[in-house]
């Protein structure tokens, strides 16, 4: 008889734990993030940031993005693959704005939890937005190019941006656009796109100042655009003297800082971005709310 009651307690003890284990495996929390892309020190950076708050939310994460930040149908499949594999919110980046909605309100269809961090998606289904607020990145980059320069007048300034259908993108340019408009002694001479590499970003900055020989400041919208200008400008070798105002940092920019090629930076919080992203993720799918709006 006490053997029984023994072996009885055993198979209690062993029940018990694998009922804890089981519980414990289903309450992980599964969350894909969805970047634009993943080869730029924005983007690690971005990564450091989700993994950090991964540690700290017991949270399964993935990181994923295309391989270049113009590949919307890619990008679109890698939601629609993470909606299949059941994960309980989608933390993304949209590369655009308008293309990606449908893939984000199917995934909010079948409950998955949306959370967009440095360029948004048009979707009522977003629960939170977290990133810079790109207006005001935009005017403190004109604000830069303007009385960086230096120039009394005819400040004649031209613009590399990226992808047109990336929210940040817009953003960013209405923001610069509004401030350069109010300003009687400058004024956008003329706007190219490339795509998000230092080779495209470059060869259409040097098409930019060939074509426009009176451009006398420089801006690019985000960190490839920012590496193309410099280029470029390391290319005239002194012929002309253009101020050069971008975004982010890395390596090769910052030194582009020191070396002149590059004069001003605006400078974002990818840590942030990446992290809170994922707290604000992991917040919605315990059924807690979290801020709508959240600047970095």
């Amino acid at each position: 008889m006490k053997h029984y009651k023994i072996t009885a307690l055993i198979l209690s003890v062993l029940i018990c734990l694998t009922m804890c284990s089981c519980s414990e495996k289903s309450e992980k929390k599964e969350i894909a993030v969805i970047v634009k892309a993943t080869d730029s020190d924005f983007w690690h950076r971005v990564k450091d940031g989700v993994m950090a708050a991964a540690t700290e939310y017991n949270v399964d994460v993935t990181f994923e993005g295309p391989e270049n930040e113009e590949d919307s149908d890619a990008q679109i499949s890698l939601i629609n693959r993470a909606v299949k594999n059941g994960v309980g919110a989608v933390v993304l980046s949209a590369i655009d704005f308008e293309k990606s909605a449908e893939a984000v309100n199917a995934a909010a269809r079948a409950g998955v939890k949306i959370v967009a961090i440095d360029s948004a998606v048009n979707s009522k289904n977003v629960s939170a937005f977290i990133g810079t607020d790109n207006k005001e990145a935009g005017k403190a980059a004109a604000k830069a190019a303007i009385d960086g320069s230096g120039l009394p007048d005819n400040i004649k300034i031209g613009i590399v941006n990226y992808y047109e259908s990336t929210e940040n993108g817009r953003s960013r340019y209405e923001g610069f656009k509004e401030y350069v408009n109010g300003v009687p002694n400058a004024e956008i001479a003329a706007e190219i796109t490339a795509d998000s590499n230092t080779e495209s970003a470059c060869k259409a900055a040097q098409d930019l100042l060939k074509a426009h020989p009176e451009i006398n400041v420089l801006v690019g919208f985000n960190e490839w655009m920012t590496l193309g200008i410099g280029e470029a400008v390391k290319s005239l070798a002194d012929e002309r003297n253009i101020y050069t105002v971008g975004f982010d940092t890395n390596t090769v920019s910052v030194g582009m800082l020191e070396t002149g090629e590059i004069d001003a930076l605006i400078v974002q919080n990818p840590f942030a971005i990446g992290y809170l992203g994922v707290k604000s993720a992991s917040a919605l799918i315990s059924g807690e709310g979290c801020d709508s709006e959240q600047y970095t």
